[in-house]
C-alpha cells in the first residue's frame, strides 16, 4: 500500500525541505565572500554608500541581465550583447555629440538601433533556424567592428551634461519624491520607470 508515496514531515505535510549543497552552494559562497570583505574592509562594505556605488557601477549589468533572463529561459544564448551595448552606445554618442541632436531623442533612435539589431538576429534565428550561438557569434564580431566604424576608431566626447548626470545614477528627480514607510522616500520617476 504505501509504496510510491513521500513520507511524512514531523508536522504531517508530505512535503520535506532539503537542503541540495548543488543548488545553495554559490549562495553560500557569496554570503562567505560577503563576509570576508566586511571584515576586511572594517564595515565599510555593507556601508549604504558603498551599496550604492556598486549598484550604479553595475547597472549596466543588472539591465542587460533582465534581457538576458528571457533569453537564456527560451533556451538560446546571445553573445554579441556586449558588443551590441557598444554599438548603440557609439551610435548615441555620435548623435548627441557630433550631430547635436537633443539627448532625449538620442536616446529614442538608439533603443530604435537596438531593437532593430536585435530583431535582426531574431530574424535568423527564427526563420533560418540557425542557433542562436552562432548567429550572435558572429554578431559579437560585426558590431564589435561596427562601433569601431561607427567611433572612426577615436574617443567621443563631452557628452551633454544632462547625460553626465544620468550616467552618474542619480537625478535632480522629474516628479519629485514619495514616501515609502520605514524604507524612507523613493524618486516617482524611476520607480515608474522600473515598473
Amino acid at each position: 500500500g504505501g509504496a510510491g508515496k513521500v513520507p511524512a514531515a514531523p508536522g504531517g505535510s508530505p512535503y520535506r525541505i532539503a537542503l541540495n549543497i548543488r543548488q545553495s552552494g554559490i549562495y553560500v559562497a557569496f554570503a562567505l565572500i560577503v563576509v570576508l570583505f566586511t571584515m576586511l574592509t572594517g564595515g565599510d562594505l555593507l556601508q549604504p554608500q558603498n551599496i550604492s556605488n556598486i549598484i550604479v557601477q553595475n547597472s549596466y549589468i543588472l539591465i542587460l541581465a533582465i534581457g538576458m533572463i528571457l533569453v537564456i529561459i527560451s533556451g538560446h544564448i546571445d553573445l554579441s550583447v556586449g558588443s551590441v551595448v557598444a554599438v548603440t552606445g557609439a551610435v548615441a554618442a555620435v548623435l548627441m555629440v557630433n550631430h547635436d541632436m537633443a539627448w532625449p531623442l538620442a536616446l529614442v533612435v538608439t533603443l530604435v538601433v537596438g531593437a532593430l539589431i536585435g530583431a535582426w538576429q531574431g530574424y535568423w534565428i527564427a526563420y533560418f533556424g540557425i542557433p542562436s550561438f552562432i548567429v550572435t557569434l558572429a554578431g559579437m564580431l560585426l558590431f564589435r567592428a561596427l562601433t569601431l566604424t561607427v567611433l572612426g576608431n577615436q574617443g567621443i566626447g563631452p557628452f551633454p551634461s544632462e547625460i553626465r548626470t544620468l550616467s552618474n545614477g542619480f537625478t535632480a528627480g522629474y516628479l519629485g519624491n514619495i514616501g515609502l514607510g520605514v524604507l524612507g522616500g523613493a524618486d516617482l520617476f524611476s520607480l515608474l520607470a522600473g515598473l
